[in-house]
């Protein structure tokens, strides 16, 4: 089976989630079906990203799209605008060029793959084709969420047209395509269920030997965070804001060691006890010394593979209930959920003073990562799609 993988998220480190998730599939794809080819579209390219792609896969191409900036002012955001609102529309069209060299690739492969609907829309699809689309994150759910916090009525009311849009978008996804992917069975159930959507859970390789469960530092919390994402940095706002005073009324010393790559444009959301720590290669000493890592997510699609990384370093975690969507674990036994920030303030407390449990909660989670988010066990799923794919065209 031959099969063209088409993305707008490249590898590049530090990873984002969509990276890890395309890297990894389109690993498990070779393993599975041999033959992949990776072609890449966005209007701007990252030479690291290109260089290190063109050496983890034999096959890789790439479609540069037009940028927003580099029509007229103020004709760029005014489309951009347009763009985002408009019920069928996510995104630029590639010109004559990208969409031969689609229309070459993908007549020369057995079932092409998208990660996300904007990876699709720059093109036009050949009646028929056989296709599998990955939405990855639900961006109506995300939209829906996100229109129940926001503070104004305008901001309000533009969350709201977008999750009509991607709603529309999403569940029109099987009349588009042969297949549609999603993270989670709950995902699955929003889009209708039926037998041509297919879970392909985001996953998290553990490392060769489990990590020791050591005591961690009762003072110290922690947080794994790409800020320029807005769930993330809105989480750790609502965090610092609502729950951070009352767990500092109660610890003054404990402090938050956040981790991960701070974009030279975005604001830092500083708090006293508040630790930027920056990229860390390794986190798994770091991430040992925390008595939890939160995931205070006020709003989202998909699962956050943050928690998976944390089962992954024996670390306790206390997560918002939209920060533990889709992961199929047991508050209590595999992790802690809390919303009223008083109450996830009483779980952060909790696992401070108890660092037992804090372990049992973590040798539960790393238990629950080997059983069901491997990327060798998803690997099964993601070659069930693909063939269920061949199968029906037949």
């Amino acid at each position: 089976m031959k099969i063209l993988y088409v993305t707008k998220a490249l590898l590049a480190p530090p990873h984002a989630g969509c990276m890890q998730r395309t890297t990894h599939i389109v690993r498990q794809l070779q393993r599975c079906c041999g033959d992949v080819t990776m072609l890449a579209v966005h209007g701007r390219f990252d030479p690291d990203s290109v260089s290190l792609c063109r050496h983890e896969f034999d096959r890789f191409d790439q479609v540069i799209l037009k940028s927003y900036t580099a029509y007229p002012k103020p004709w760029g955001e005014v489309i951009r605008k347009f763009h985002m609102h408009w019920p069928t529309l996510c995104g630029l069209r590639a010109d004559r060029q990208g969409q031969a060299l689609f229309e070459t690739l993908a007549a020369q492969h057995d079932v092409v793959w998208f990660h996300t609907l904007g990876a699709a829309q720059p093109f036009r699809l050949t009646p028929g084709a056989r296709t599998v689309m990955d939405l990855d994150d639900l961006n109506h759910c995300k939209y829906e969420q996100s229109a129940r916090i926001q503070p104004t009525l305008r901001f309000r009311l533009s969350a709201k047209m977008q999750a009509y849009k991607w709603k529309r978008l999403e569940r029109n996804a099987l009349r588009r395509f042969s297949a549609v992917v999603v993270c989670s069975p709950q995902d699955k159930l929003l889009l209708g269920g039926g037998d041509r959507i297919f879970v392909v859970p985001n996953g998290f390789d553990p490392p060769a030997e489990k990590p020791a469960c050591r005591l961690p530092d009762p003072q110290r919390l922690g947080f794994i965070s790409h800020l320029a994402y807005g769930p993330n940095r809105d989480g750790l706002m609502w965090f610092r804001d609502r729950v951070w005073p009352l767990i500092r009324r109660e610890k003054p010393d404990m402090r938050l060691r956040i981790v991960g790559r701070i974009p030279p444009d975005v604001e830092v959301v500083s708090a006293e006890g508040f630790e930027y720590l920056g990229f860390i290669d390794d986190p798994t000493e770091e991430m040992q010394s925390w008595s939890a890592m939160i995931v205070p997510i006020p709003y989202g699609g998909g699962t956050r593979i943050k928690i998976l990384d944390a089962f992954s370093k024996c670390c306790p975690v206390v997560a918002t209930s939209i920060g533990a969507y889709g992961i199929e674990g047991q508050p209590g036994r595999h992790f802690l959920v809390a919303d009223p920030p008083q109450q996830f303030a009483d779980c952060c407390l909790r696992l401070s003073r108890q660092p037992e449990y804090g372990r049992r909660l973590a040798e539960e989670g790393w238990k629950l990562l080997l059983e069901k988010y491997t990327w060798d066990h998803i690997g099964h799923s993601i070659a069930a799609a693909a063939n269920a794919v061949v199968s029906l065209s037949h």
